[in-house]
């Protein structure tokens, strides 16, 4: 027995809120859309305390309650199941960053007014269901699932941090995570590999609003959950011998250049995506420019970051891909560095949020681009530095006060476009993938402001 639902070809209507029947799901909703918190968390909060199988009501059809079967995740989206008490009536939630974001049923698709783009719904169900709009009964399932716990495995560190563990914080929870690849879990929760075989399970997004949806804004939730990250990485006996190794590697490097007065810059580069033109010429520029002030540098260069539960393995195929880029990069700042002394490298690529937060806490300044790459420096860490991107996308601008953390002006930003889009360079695939070219004076100059170098008390005290 299969299955059918509509799918529809190219776009999903933004009519879900006046299509909805049920008070409940209407409620939640119009909240989603208003940014109300409240409802939302109220729902999240019941599911996560319920132990039995969980029953809502089906969003169409009034009076019918409906159960879920189960889950099945697939890109950015986490769908779940329902059906009636008969097995019929069968519909599907779809989670992204929100706890709702679209519903399918036989006859209807649709997403509320703050749903994530089409594409990332879209492409998501239809390689879920191989491109039909049909899906067989044993794949669905037809019996009442118990929940098990929640999916924190978004591929993207936003995401992952802003949209599902803020929430995950803020549940309090003690159900287990059971997802196998995650950027960051707080130790003490209960982590499950694999889920219970004897019987049906579902398993959940801990989302409430997405954070693009409230505005991106800071809140008590985020605040919070940055908190948990950086203690969580910071504290306890395993950080601390951790901590401990890492002060011994510094006395050993401003030992060997028997130097005291060292600065130590966080670097962030990236070997693909949105690049700044500049950057492997960016560090020995840097180390001309402010050695009449600091007797040595310590350079520690940022870039793609692993899953936490990854044991390091080695990656292969085109999950290699980003880790050897970004590496190529690095060699590259390394050779251009050679000819100064006075200059020690550490490079971050491959390693996880964890392990990079607990190097972070040496640093005294961060450049680093205005997405993912300023988390650790200036979200966990709270360190003072310099963010920069292309002239129309700041992906996090969450926390820039323009005292201890700039952003370059975009007017001093020029745009080359997507280096990666074969045979069309400067085709525009989207303002995220657009890279940029911003001259090196321009942040050597901010960062002499903000660290308050000054050029003419130097030049006087070298007469």
């Amino acid at each position: 027995m299969k299955y059918k639902f509509h799918i529809p070809s190219k776009k999903l209507p933004g009519s879900l809120a006046q299509k909805i029947c049920s008070p409940l799901w209407k409620s939640v909703i119009n909240s989603i859309e208003t940014g109300n918190i409240e409802t939302v968390q109220a729902l999240v909060k019941s599911i996560d305390k319920h132990q039995e199988a969980i029953c809502l009501p089906h969003p169409f059809l009034e009076n019918l309650d409906t159960f879920i079967t189960k889950n099945m995740r697939q890109g950015m989206c986490n769908f779940i199941f329902f059906s009636d008490s008969s097995n019929q009536n069968q519909w599907i939630l779809c989670q992204c960053t929100s706890f709702v974001d679209a519903i399918f049923t036989e006859s209807y698709a649709g997403k509320h007014k703050s749903s994530v783009n089409d594409d990332a719904i879209l492409n998501a169900i239809r390689k879920l269901f191989n491109g039909k709009n049909k899906i067989s009964s044993r794949r669905y399932g037809t019996k009442k699932a118990t929940f098990s716990g929640y999916l924190v495995d978004q591929k993207r560190p936003y995401h992952h941090f802003y949209d599902q563990l803020k929430w995950l914080v803020w549940l309090e929870t003690d159900k287990p995570i059971v997802s196998n690849n995650s950027f960051f879990i707080p130790r003490h929760y209960k982590k499950l590999s694999v889920a219970q075989k004897n019987k049906p399970t579902f398993s959940l997004f801990p989302l409430v609003i997405g954070s693009n949806q409230l505005g991106m804004k800071l809140d008590q939730y985020s605040e919070k959950m940055e908190k948990v990250v950086y203690l969580d990485s910071t504290q306890g006996w395993r950080n601390n011998v951790i901590r401990s190794r890492w002060n011994q590697v510094f006395k050993q490097i401003r030992k060997v250049f028997n130097k005291s007065n060292t600065l130590t810059l966080w670097f962030g580069i990236s070997g693909q995506k949105r690049i700044w033109i500049e950057q492997e010429d960016f560090l020995p520029a840097f180390v001309q420019q402010l050695t009449p002030w600091f007797d040595s540098f310590v350079f520690m260069i940022d870039g793609f970051t692993e899953y936490e539960n990854s044991n390091h393995a080695r990656l292969s195929g085109s999950k290699a891909t980003p880790v050897n880029q970004d590496l190529e990069v690095v060699a590259s700042i390394k050779k251009k560095l050679l000819p100064f002394s006075n200059v020690s490298v550490v490079s971050l690529v491959g390693q996880t949020y964890r392990e990079k937060i607990q190097h972070c806490q040496a640093v005294d300044f961060f450049i680093a681009n205005a997405g993912a790459g300023q988390l650790v420096p200036h979200r966990f860490c709270k360190k003072p530095g310099i963010l920069h991107s292309n002239e129309k996308h700041c992906v996090f601008p969450t926390g820039i006060n323009n005292t201890t953390v700039k952003i370059v002006d975009k007017s001093l930003v020029k745009d080359v476009g997507n280096l990666f889009a074969k045979g069309t360079p400067n085709k525009n695939l989207g303002a995220g993938l657009i890279s940029y070219s911003i001259n090196s004076k321009i942040v050597i100059n901010m960062t002499k402001q903000m660290l308050n170098l000054d050029d003419e008390a130097m030049l006087s005290v070298n007469k």
